[in-house]
């Protein structure tokens, strides 16, 4: 009648029993049934997505550092001699102003090892030398990322020191004396450290001419004492610079034959001792260190500038 036990029976009845019909279905489709893989419980190595892990590179603090090896080079563009080498390495090195001078000096020491040709007392074809100058790095934390200097050297502080790869090795084509040349290297002069050679220069070219004389000024780099000489337009630096070291020994030896203020005695006594024979001067301009067998017009010196005498330790 209308109670809950009053159920249909017949064809259009919703209940199970009945004739089955459209109007008997569930209105809403059945849930999709998924298989076992899709409802199973992920994996433990898949709960979490994958991390790659990475490469130790070590701290950050720590320079890459290769062992020494040696630079091996020809020239192609020039023609080394042995004196030109020697000269222009010394003139690298005493122009350096850039980070720190001891790392400077130490590198220069360590590649003064490595120039020194094996004797025939060390067999090893050189490694001892090499072992030397490693050693002279490692106590000074000098690192080379690559082991060749030619790429460079850095300190304990992050500096670098760029080398130029005549610096470091001798080229294997590098001429050794310069009578292969053709005519007299101008590093010749370099090494005419005698007095008769000196002398035999001055002689030949007093006999020739000369020239034009002009006043140059010198600016000695320790005491900024000035000095002043009469040169040729003809003469080399390398006159220069003699003319230069003869003038302050005759000013500091005229002030002795008269009573001088203390002032005065003390500036030629640092005049007299930076111009001592364990000196040597390097004269530059314009921020450029000059070639000392060349004229001082030929490399852009103009009448009335001062030039700066730079007193190294030889």
């Amino acid at each position: 009648m209308g109670c809950c036990f009053s159920q249909s029976a017949g064809p259009n009845s919703p209940y199970p029993g009945g004739i089955p019909n459209a109007s008997a279905r569930h209105i809403n489709p059945p849930p999709l049934s998924l298989g076992e893989s899709a409802t199973a419980p992920p994996a433990a190595n898949q709960s979490s997505p994958r991390r790659r892990r990475r490469r130790d590179r070590g701290p950050l603090d720590e320079h890459i550092n290769k062992p020494l090896r040696r630079h091996v080079w020809a020239s192609v563009d020039r023609q080394w001699t042995r004196k030109e080498l020697d000269a222009e390495r010394a003139e690298y090195f005493d122009t350096r102003v850039t980070a720190r001078p001891e790392i400077w000096q130490t590198l220069h020491s360590a590649l003064q090892v490595l120039w020194e040709p094996p004797t025939q007392e060390t067999s090893d074809s050189g490694q001892t030398a090499l072992q030397t100058a490693q050693s002279m790095l490692t106590a000074a934390e000098i690192s080379l990322p690559t082991g060749n200097m030619v790429n460079g050297a850095y300190d304990s502080l992050g500096n670098y020191y760029a080398l130029p790869e005549w610096v470091i090795a001798d080229p294997q084509n590098i001429v050794e004396h310069d009578h292969d040349k053709d005519g007299l290297s101008g590093d010749d002069e370099t090494q005419g450290d005698g007095e008769d050679g000196e002398m035999a220069k001055e002689g030949r070219g007093k006999d020739v001419d000369d020239g034009e004389q002009i006043q140059v000024r010198a600016r000695l780099s320790e005491s900024g004492s000035d000095i002043a000489v009469s040169v040729s337009k003809t003469d080399s630096v390398r006159t220069v610079i003699k003319k230069i070291a003869t003038e302050a020994k005759v000013c500091s030896l005229a002030t002795s034959s008269f009573t001088a203020p203390p002032w005065a005695s003390l500036l030629f006594t640092q005049l007299t001792s930076q111009l001592s024979s364990s000196k040597k001067i390097r004269l530059a301009y314009m921020g450029k260190v000059l070639k000392e067998n060349s004229t001082l017009e030929s490399q852009g010196w103009q009448e009335g500038h001062i030039v700066n005498a730079l007193v190294f330790n030889r």
